[in-house]
């Protein structure tokens, strides 16, 4: 018998791995496949849009879990003693989300003033300290200069501003509220991305998680005497700008959100991912894209503001992302109640770029 001449086995390759990659990551993230990014023809306009798409966003947050989780809890609060800061009170607080959940937060609230007074919901980033930062609550000198460098006492600005202000602590990024370590090094050492992971795996996002506590703050703080819900703003940097936007998708209580230094999008067709993986909604991209989260926002107020050397974002991301938020709030028949505004340096607040707008629009 004839044996048959066999050609040796060669391994498949790819001519160019990198441009394959980029076609795979083009096609992955294709606008046809965002079933509710919005566009100008969308059935019905903005309010069938609107109506249609923040309970599928807040299905993909796990918020609709979450409901079903506490179905049965009743969220309460403890308050300390206030403490005098001469033109404000400074009132350290916990509020059980959840059970066996403890929120730390600060309350701040103006004296000297008769209410009742408009309320800040301030959540922060990617700050171990950072309630206590926002509050002026600071462990050393050191502390203080950077963040006061940083315009991070950002509820003392708004309790003289005449808010009273609440800075909590953000779920998997403050060491005060439900801090999950990387224990076993599975996670790169990334603290936050471990907290995400264990969220995901119980049908939950960080992302809810945290939007799910700030809920909870305004369910809570509205009932308060001394407060008006006519005027409810909610403001944060960085991981807690990512925690206002969704917040503000969901609650329209809210009625005017301020993210700082986190609004682009969430990822470009190149691949860049613009957020911290503590961030990430799964699936997402299937529903649309970060301008959409923030189309949510309209017929309320919304004012973006960005670094402009701040690396972890692209300017002309942030730029496309500015025009199609743009897009749905003239849909929605209200342009003038989206703006954008450059900061002249990096990663940080612009108290001077965000109140003047602030103040003028409440």
């Amino acid at each position: 018998m004839t044996q048959p001449n066999l050609t040796p086995f060669e391994p498949a390759t790819t001519a160019n791995p990198a441009n394959d990659g980029q076609r795979y990551l083009e096609s992955l993230y294709a606008e046809p496949r965002q079933a509710y990014t919005f566009h100008h023809d969308y059935p019905g306009g903005f309010n069938s849009w609107s109506a249609e798409a923040r309970p599928v966003l807040r299905q993909l947050l796990g918020l609709d879990n979450m409901a079903q989780d506490t179905a049965d809890h009743q969220p309460s609060v403890q308050l300390g003693e206030p403490e005098d800061q001469d033109d404000y009170s400074l009132q350290l607080g916990y509020i059980e989300t959840e059970p066996n959940i403890h929120l730390p937060f600060w309350l701040l609230r103006p004296q000297g003033q008769l209410g009742p007074f408009p309320l800040a919901i301030l959540p922060h980033g990617h700050d171990r300290q950072g309630h206590n930062s926002y509050a002026g609550v600071y462990q050393d000198e050191s502390h203080r200069q950077q963040s006061l460098a940083m315009d991070r006492d950002v509820a003392v600005q708004a309790v003289r501003h005449g808010f009273l202000a609440i800075a909590p602590a953000t779920r998997g990024l403050s060491l005060a509220a439900n801090y999950v370590p990387d224990t076993f090094d599975r996670h790169g050492n990334r603290d936050c991305r471990s907290y995400l992971i264990h969220a995901i795996l119980a049908g939950r996002t960080a992302v809810g998680e945290r939007v799910w506590d700030m809920m909870r703050l305004i369910d809570w703080a509205s009932d308060l005497p001394e407060v008006t819900t006519e005027t409810l703003l909610m403001m944060g940097n960085s991981g807690g700008g990512v925690v206002t936007m969704y917040t503000a998708a969901c609650d329209q209580r809210i009625v005017m959100a301020v993210p700082s230094c986190s609004f682009s999008v969430i990822a470009n067709p190149q691949g860049r991912i613009y957020h911290c993986d503590c961030c990430a909604v799964p699936g997402i991209l299937r529903w649309g894209q970060l301008y959409d989260v923030c189309g949510l926002i309209a017929p309320r107020r919304l004012l973006v503001v960005n670094g402009i050397k701040d690396q972890l974002h692209s300017e002309t991301e942030i730029a496309r992302s500015a025009e199609r938020v743009g897009t749905i709030f003239d849909a929605a028949g209200v342009p003038d109640h989206f703006q954008h505004r450059w900061g002249s340096e990096g990663h940080r607040f612009y108290s001077e770029l965000m109140w003047p707008i602030i103040m003028s629009a409440i």
